[in-house]
């Protein structure tokens, strides 16, 4: 069986992702998400299935 893992990403003014942080767990990373988001007010994170591209969610920002 295969590893999920779950990257948090920064989507920058362009468009471009930028890599934040990789974690294993789905529910620490939707957590993580709301923690950076509230750091990085005005910013769109987005949490993504790294194997699949799926975004999973995304927060408010540009």
């Amino acid at each position: 069986m295969t590893q999920s893992f779950y990257d948090i990403l920064i989507e920058d003014a362009d468009g471009r992702h930028l890599w934040l942080e990789c974690q294993q767990d789905l529910e620490i990373a939707r957590k993580r998400l709301t923690i950076l988001g509230a750091r990085y007010p005005g910013t769109r994170l987005i949490l993504w299935n790294h194997k699949t591209r799926a975004i999973l969610a995304a927060t408010e920002g540009y």
